[in-house]
């Protein structure tokens, strides 16, 4: 509960923006509270009328027409209170989420290796459901069972005060319970959602990955791991089920008790001629139900503000979450890159306790095409990678231009350079919108021209919409040639200064290959091609190779000078031309 001032705080700007319905929704909660203790009163007053032989038609049709008449101040005050608040809490949970998928989209390469996709989902969804509700409709809630509360005591007071003391005596059982139990609910709670969002990672990596699964016929071994995790949340929340289940017995106690006393002090005073009669008794007992009912809910109020400060903490986290690279104050807008220069470079990834580049020495110029090679986990990836500013520097100077990296803004960094990954990154959505994701200020190239380019035209014929076919989830309807043709046509579009292919040709054959690199050398001359694979013939051609091993630069220079150094690079190329030979 020390963190519910907190939430309130930080959602001051939205309360701020909206304090006149807020103020409104206050006032219709009055009113409609008022309007609840009438229907009693005039009860009471027939009652009496009956009791006493005194009931005529003028009072029969005033004392009906003034419930009729409360009975609709009710709804209407109801439907325009709801309508304002369910308004207040689709805006507030649209904000939030706007708020924070907006800092998740600033975030490194750091961020996403320490929050998986299923816990960020858990997170915008469920959580910020949670704190827009608490902030509107619980919130309001409270504020009725306040109101309630107060209202209702007055008349309580007002028909007997001696009475009132006497029944309400039991009622603060309600909130011993609640303090009680509350801490357990909150401990219970930041379990549930932890767990919640373990099962939605879950999940989501079992639909992605469904074809692997299938393919290493592990659908048994999926489905028994998701159903105990599955099993592990309903037993987690069934604890909070189980410590719910106790507030309403003891609601129904408590109430049952208080009814009770107020009965039987009722009773004397009637029997005793004490100035309080059948009517007064059947209105008080009206108005103890009345004032009992919001306790409960004050109850279960608590509970849920207690358990929304678990959401807010989860959302807070990422809301505040600081990008690891910030631009500094006089960063400039990088306009061209015309060189890029490794100075004694090293780099380790967070929480690594050992580097993974180390002593990088390496200058590209505008015009140049280098290839980057060396065995799996040499460092071939993590070193393009530093180019697109998702992790801080760790040793060494990284230099655009003569400057060094951090003195340009990194978003302007990254217009300047076209990324085709390793693993190629789909919408599911059509080729179409996939391609023109490439399209930005600077694109020369129509699409059609792109997809000829990246030697994809040919595939399109065999797709059932042609550009209008619908790639599915991740790309599942290509293959992974087609996937990757598919995203070398999307970064041709960009056309930037920099075009980085990581392994970007390793499932395409031979002839299609061949292509794909010719039209490269034409279409991107002057400009700067940085292309890793682990098939030699695709950087046989390019004006520098690089070969990785260990994170550390073994061997560079052209083709010829690497093969005459009679090193890795020239054991490899051997290994891969016999490999060639044996196939044809």
């Amino acid at each position: 509960m020390r963190r519910l001032p907190a939430m309130f705080k930080y959602l001051g700007w939205f309360i701020k923006k909206e304090w006149h319905k807020y103020i409104l929704i206050m006032v219709l909660s009055i009113l409609f509270t008022y309007a609840l203790t009438v229907p009693p009163k005039y009860i009471g007053l027939a009652v009496d009328a009956v009791t006493n032989n005194t009931l005529t038609r003028a009072k029969a049709f005033e004392y009906v027409g003034m419930i009729l008449a409360s009975s609709a101040a009710i709804y209407i005050f109801a439907v325009i209170k709801n309508y304002y608040t369910g308004q207040l809490s689709h805006r507030l949970y649209y904000q939030i989420r706007n708020r924070f998928l907006r800092n998740v989209f600033r975030q490194d390469g750091d961020f996403f290796e320490e929050y998986y996709t299923g816990d960020l989902i858990s997170r915008a969804t469920g959580d910020s459901d949670a704190i827009a509700r608490v902030s509107t409709f619980i919130f309001f809630h409270l504020f009725d069972a306040v109101s309630a509360l107060v209202i209702t005591f007055i008349m309580l007071v007002r028909l007997d005060f001696k009475m009132t003391l006497l029944s309400i005596l039991p009622l603060p059982i309600i909130f011993v319970v609640v303090l009680v139990l509350r801490p357990k609910i909150m401990r219970n709670w930041r379990e549930v959602r932890r767990e919640v969002s373990h099962l939605n990672n879950m999940v989501m990596e079992s639909v992605t990955h469904v074809k692997l699964i299938r393919g290493f016929v592990k659908e048994g071994e999926d489905e028994r791991k998701l159903a105990e995790k599955a099993e592990k949340v309903f037993a987690t929340e069934r604890q909070a089920v189980f410590m719910q289940a106790v507030f309403r017995p003891t609601f129904n106690m408590t109430t049952v008790i208080s009814q009770g006393i107020a009965l039987g002090y009722g009773a004397y005073l009637i029997m005793n001629q004490l100035g309080f009669s059948v009517g007064a008794l059947v209105t008080f007992n009206l108005y103890l139900a009345m004032f009992s009912q919001p306790l409960f809910r004050l109850g279960n109020q608590i509970t849920t503000l207690a358990q929304s400060t678990i959401s807010f903490e989860r959302v807070e986290e990422i809301i505040r979450h600081q990008p690891t690279i910030v631009d500094a104050a006089d960063a400039a807008e990088l306009e061209k890159i015309e060189t890029i220069e490794f100075k004694d470079f090293s780099f380790r990834y967070p929480k690594d306790n050992f580097n993974t580049l180390e002593g990088i020495n390496l200058r590209i110029n505008s015009g140049e095409t280098i290839g980057i090679v060396g065995k799996t986990g040499s460092g071939k990836t993590t070193l393009v990678r530093q180019l697109l500013r998702q992790f801080p520097i760790s040793e060494g100077e990284l230099e655009i231009n003569g400057r060094d990296v951090s003195s340009y803004k990194k978003e302007s960094i990254r217009r300047n350079i076209a990324y085709v990954p390793q693993e190629h990154r789909l919408f599911s959505r059509t080729v179409l919108e996939n391609l023109l994701l490439g399209v930005g200020e600077r694109t020369d190239l129509s699409v059609e021209e792109a997809v000829e380019l990246a030697d994809f035209k040919k595939d399109l014929d065999f797709l059932s919409d042609g550009l209008e076919t619908i790639v599915g989830e991740s790309g599942v309807t290509l293959s992974g040639g087609q996937k990757q043709r598919l995203s070398i046509a999307r970064a041709y579009l960009k056309n930037a200064d920099v075009l980085i292919m990581d392994d970007a040709l390793s499932a395409v054959d031979g002839i299609t290959e061949i292509n794909i690199l010719r039209n490269l050398v034409s279409l991107r001359k002057g400009k700067i091609n940085i292309i890793v694979s682990h098939r030699l013939s695709v950087v046989e051609d390019a004006d520098k190779i690089i070969v990785l091993d260990g994170g550390k630069i073994l061997e560079a220079g052209k083709h010829a000078e690497l093969m005459a150094n009679r090193g890795w690079y020239h054991e490899q190329y051997l290994a891969q031309q016999m490999e060639a030979d044996d196939e044809e």
